[in-house]
């Protein structure tokens, strides 16, 4: 159209066929509303820019009324928005023979809409103001006056009522709510021309001014006229999160008790039965909250990780779920300014879809991607690599120590030391065959009881429970097990010999036989010496306080005891002869039968003590010890009677330090800290120092931890609950392993990110409802007997 008028025109509802034309968003319903004609305001509006000389038929002929678009729905709000001059404007003739003079009077009548807004001019509006496409300012005006909540911004239309209140509240019901699009100020026309896009911004504006939500935020409105807007939206926020908050606490509850999610239902009605209202109430509910919440805390605590920039060491292992599915648990060493210790994470517990080395490799580096943790990062500050001795992650051609070596050169590839502890065990054992006769027996009788429940029964008929329970305990004995576990079945034997001698004489005459052969006796004593050794070793090792220096001092100190029980006799040997003479043997006839051989006591210990140094004194990864480098930081180690000051073979091993730890240490503070121990000067430790020995022991030294999250993910993964995907298990993990106790936890800051993301709150009655339990009139007749 040319002129202003007509433009008008074209903005004024009507009933002429172009209007079928309009569409809708969709999100909109296809409905359209036909107007009997211009209302009076519009009217009145054509009469004040034709001007009073002249008819208002001169302006609006029977003509241009059936062309005028129909009206339609809702629209949404409008805020300060530039000004864009179209070609309509621009070309446009005054049909309506609007002089200068109205002109001016027009936009007199336009100055109190641009003055609502004191802080700025009415110029500065005018040039900030930008229009859809297909209005310009005088349609823009005559909208926001007829539709005060209707504001622009950028181009687009939103409610400014709603944006202010957002949400219903306690207003709020199923199936009612209010337009994500009115209140991001995201509403468009749609068309492919003029007509048919100014008609579907009528249509939308119109919906939106009759829609239930819009008339609920404008009831809140009017019940807030002796609060602020911020103090009514302040009040209601502050309802909303409060009832969620009970929500989260509720969840986060169920959680660390490792109880079923679905537990949230009677959890709740308690709650309303005890006046609280909560809609999230279903496991459905509960599941997407747990996700949030941990979700939320990796996202916190792994950021801080990644701006402080922590050295930080890898621990892997690999097992299997209840429902037979290959998992990858990932842990994180981590050093942490502000704590005195290295820090154990949780990452992620990760299904694996084969085993293989490339694929284990390529979870592990998208599971660090995912908390945060790019290449570059983990180029300069990953430190080592701890797992087991699998060939599959620490094979030399092609594991995943190798793959990692390849992309994150000069980290240190370390073996569980546990793990190593039992192969040195092993080795020696398959190197004499009389050891095997041994294993073997203890074997067979694992077997008979744990695949056999008649046999358990009889036993329990038999014997007292208390041995009986030490007879579940006897599991494969010098497998590829730890030594504790080891120990803890031939102490089973032990306790349980003549019980077991009683029970084999009736059935078992073969390995009745073989307790009765006293070289037999003296080898489980000799075994249980042994293993109690390598136990107090094997759990001093899984200590989250051990590192690598205090591991080697632990280790040697193993070995000097296993040469000192080489010489004497050990704790349990030395009780033989008293036992076979007691009340509690004397029904055993004991004898030396030459068909079971006892073993060769000292040889033995000798290969066990060979095989611990190989396995767990060198250092096979790498020419020279690392040791040698981390005594650096050591003074108790240090050579006195060599060192000068500046001690110049130690500065020469400070540079490969260095690169190891990936950390600059200074050399003035090495040459104080030098200096002040040769003197014994008892003055505080350089900062370069402490930060140096902090990160020697973020460098696992086993994968005990990742154990521990497997015995978790057991309890967490029962048979009753194996429907869980590995991927809820480790959001049930997170929680568990890195979240505060409940008293000190705050669900807060959890629960405004949750309504960040547009989920639900508490208060919201659109969401899933919890399914009410059947209860039948005969149960209820009862309570009806007078």
């Amino acid at each position: 159209m040319g002129d202003p008028a007509s433009e008008i025109i074209e903005s004024v509802p009507a009933a002429g066929p172009e209007a079928s034309e309009a569409t809708t968003d969709e999100n909109e319903d296809d409905i359209q509303f036909v107007s009997e004609g211009p209302s009076k305001s519009v009217l009145e509006y054509f009469d004040l820019v034709c001007g009073d000389n002249e008819e208002p038929s001169t302006c609006h002929s029977d003509i241009l009324f059936p062309k005028m678009p129909k009206r339609q729905g809702d629209f949404l709000r409008f805020l300060n928005v530039k000004k864009v001059k179209t070609d309509t404007e621009s070309n446009s003739k005054n049909r309506c023979g609007l002089s200068k003079s109205k002109e001016s009077n027009f936009k007199y009548v336009e100055q109190p809409i641009i003055e609502e807004n004191p802080s700025c001019s009415s110029k500065e509006e005018t040039d900030n103001l930008v229009l859809p496409d297909c209005w310009n300012e005088k349609q823009a005006f005559m909208f926001t006056e007829q539709y005060k909540w209707l504001e622009i911004r950028e181009g687009r239309l939103g409610c400014k009522d709603c944006s202010t209140v957002r949400h219903l509240g306690s207003k709020a019901e199923k199936h009612v709510h209010v337009s994500k699009e009115w209140i991001a100020y995201l509403v468009t026309p749609n068309g492919s021309n003029k007509t048919t896009r100014q008609a579907s911004l009528r249509k939308k504006i119109r919906e939106h001014d009759v829609s239930k939500a819009h008339g609920k935020i404008q009831d809140l409105l009017k019940e807030s006229v002796n609060d602020s807007i911020s103090d009514l939206v302040h009040k209601q926020n502050n309802k909303n999160i409060d009832a969620t908050v009970k929500v989260f606490n509720t969840v986060y509850s169920l959680v660390k008790h490792n109880r079923p999610l679905s537990d949230i239902e009677g959890a709740i009605e308690l709650q309303e039965k005890n006046g609280e209202v909560n809609c999230l109430n279903t496991r459905y509910s509960a599941t997407r909250i747990a996700e949030h919440i941990a979700k939320e805390m990796k996202m916190k605590i792994f950021k801080n990780i990644v701006e402080e920039n922590a050295k930080i060491c890898i621990i892997i292992d690999e097992a299997s779920t209840v429902s037979k599915k290959s998992t990858l648990m990932i842990y994180l060493q981590c050093t942490v300014q502000s704590a005195p210790a290295p820090v154990m994470l949780f990452v992620a517990l990760k299904e694996l879809v084969s085993t293989s080395a490339e694929c284990i490799f390529n979870t592990i580096l998208s599971s660090l991607n995912d908390c945060g943790f790019t290449n570059e990062y983990l180029k300069a500050n990953l430190i080592a690599f701890c797992s087991d001795g699998a060939n599959t992650i620490l094979g030399r051609k092609a594991g995943v120590a190798t793959k990692l070596l390849e992309n994150f050169p000069k980290i240190i590839i370390w073996d569980c030391l546990n793990y190593r502890l039992q192969l040195s065990l092993d080795d020696s054992i398959s190197e004499i065959k009389q050891v095997n006769h041994f294993k073997l027996f203890l074997d067979k009788i694992y077997s008979i009881y744990h695949q056999s429940n008649k046999n358990q029964n009889k036993l329990l008929e038999t014997v007292a429970k208390d041995l009986e329970i030490e007879i579940i305990k006897i599991g494969w004995v010098m497998g590829p097990r730890w030594a504790a576990c080891s120990l803890q079945a031939a102490t089973a034997v032990w306790h349980a010999y003549p019980v077991l001698y009683m029970h084999f004489s009736n059935s078992y005459s073969g390995l009745a036989k073989r307790l009765a052969n006293i070289h037999f006796l003296q080898d489980l004593a000799l075994m249980i010496d042994i293993l109690e050794e390598l136990s107090l070793l094997s759990t001093a090792l899984q200590s989250r306080s051990t590192n690598i220096q205090k591991a080697q001092k632990l280790i040697k100190r193993t070995i000097r005891a296993l040469e000192n029980l080489k010489i004497g006799t050990g704790k349990h040997e030395s009780q033989i002869e008293g036992l076979i003479k007691s009340d509690k043997f004397k029904d055993i006839p004991f004898n030396k039968n030459n068909k079971y051989n006892a073993l060769p006591r000292s040889m033995l210990i000798e290969n066990i003590i060979e095989h611990m140094h190989l396995r767990l004194v060198s250092d096979r990864n790498h020419d020279e010890s690392i040791f040698n480098y981390f005594d650096l930081l050591e003074p108790s180690t240090w050579p006195y009677e060599e060192i000068t000051s500046p001690w110049i073979a130690g500065e020469k091993k400070l540079f490969h330090l260095c690169e190891i730890l990936k950390y600059k240490i200074d050399l003035n503070d090495f040459r104080e800290f030098v200096n002040n121990n040769i003197k014994s000067i008892n003055v505080s430790i350089p900062t370069t120092i402490q930060k140096a020995k902090k990160i020697v022991n973020t460098i696992a030294i086993n994968n005990a931890e990742a154990e521990r999250g497997f015995n978790l993910m057991n309890i967490i993964c029962t048979r009753v609950r194996n429907s869980l995907t590995i991927d809820h298990i480790s959001d049930l993990m997170t929680i568990n392993l890195l979240g505060k106790e409940l008293a000190d936890w705050d669900a807060t800051p959890f629960v405004k990110s949750w309504s960040h993301c547009n989920h639900r709150l508490a208060t919201d009655t659109r969401v899933r409802q919890k399914s009410t339990k059947a209860f039948y009139g005969n149960q209820l007749a009862i309570w009806n007997l007078q």
